[in-house]
């Protein structure tokens, strides 16, 4: 990251984590970079970047492409008949009795 970058934190509520690291670039520059982060307790993003900070219209724009993607993601999980939500077992261990 260049001399002269500025972070600022953007609350996460009704932006994809996915959306807004697919399109922080085009909105900051190509040195723009963003990762989840909590300030004062809400959990949103830490933008770094030496170009302008997001803009209201921007962040709107973010929100936006946000809903389509997840309106797409859960149709594609419609498809293959996928409940969203569903518990999903990660490196579970069966009990071996002595």
């Amino acid at each position: 990251m260049a001399a002269g970058a500025n972070s600022y934190f953007v609350p996460g509520f009704g932006i994809s984590r996915a959306v807004i690291q697919n399109e922080i670039r085009y909105h900051c520059g190509p040195d723009a970079i963003v990762r989840p982060y909590t300030h004062l307790g809400r959990d949103g993003f830490l933008v770094t970047t030496a170009g302008p900070p997001l803009t209201k219209a921007q962040i709107d724009d973010l929100k936006q492409s946000s809903r389509e993607y997840e309106e797409k993601q859960s149709r594609r999980a419609d498809e293959t008949d996928v409940f969203v939500n569903q518990p999903i077992p990660v490196g579970h261990r069966t009990r071996r009795s002595s």
